[in-house]
């Protein structure tokens, strides 16, 4: 049986503090790509953006996006996301991306 071996991420100092729920030299690029994509995308400055899109291609953070939605955002920031970043032609929910105030309260 063979040796699994992670694909480690040379995340900057900068970005690392988007993933403060976890240590960031623990993530794997494949393993937490759904994490990293989305934390990047809810609290990232367009630096990080950058960042993330060298470490995967234009297509799979849309992938994740779409498919794979957390409903988390603020709804400025899903817009902007939805709008700007990832340009998505194709309808998709917001309900599923955007939390709402109610939620907020509880």
């Amino acid at each position: 049986m063979g040796t699994l071996v992670m694909s480690p991420l040379n995340i900057p100092k900068s970005t690392q503090k988007l993933f403060w729920s976890c240590d960031p030299s623990t993530l794997d690029s494949e393993d937490h790509k759904e994490y990293i994509v989305h934390q990047i995308l809810q609290y990232g400055d367009l630096s990080d953006f950058e960042w993330l899109k060298k470490q995967y291609s234009q297509n799979e953070i849309k992938y994740m996006f779409i498919n794979k939605p957390r409903p988390t955002y603020q709804p400025k920031t899903y817009n902007f996301i939805e709008n700007f970043l990832l340009q998505i032609s194709e309808p998709i929910e917001a309900k599923n991306y955007v939390r709402s105030a109610h939620s907020l309260c509880r």
